[in-house]
């Protein structure tokens, strides 16, 4: 079966989305995340496959936010109560305190 290609505002909806499931964990040790406007177009450009849509987006956010977010608390960089930005870098997004 085929499906339209999602516009720019549904990539954009698709990615608010999957950063809101993701806050929702934090949220369980109040730590807030700032993700920038450059860092949001560069998950919905970067996560959206032609012949997938958007599935592999939410993987796309776990390995590029929350993996490094989950060594930063390992580490004690980031504690509980504390907060996250997460801006595109380079070679890709970089998670900044």
């Amino acid at each position: 079966m085929l499906f339209d290609a999602l516009t720019r505002d549904e990539l954009a909806h698709i990615v608010d989305l999957q950063l809101a499931l993701l806050e929702q964990r934090l949220a369980v040790r109040r730590i807030s995340i700032d993700v920038t406007d450059a860092a949001r177009t560069w998950l919905a450009e970067t996560g959206y496959d032609p012949a997938y849509g958007a599935r592999p987006l939410r993987r796309l956010v776990q390995s590029a936010i929350g993996d490094p977010l989950a060594r930063l608390l390992i580490s004690g960089e980031v504690a509980d109560g504390g907060s996250v930005t997460v801006d595109l870098g380079e070679g890709g997004l970089v998670l900044t305190r």
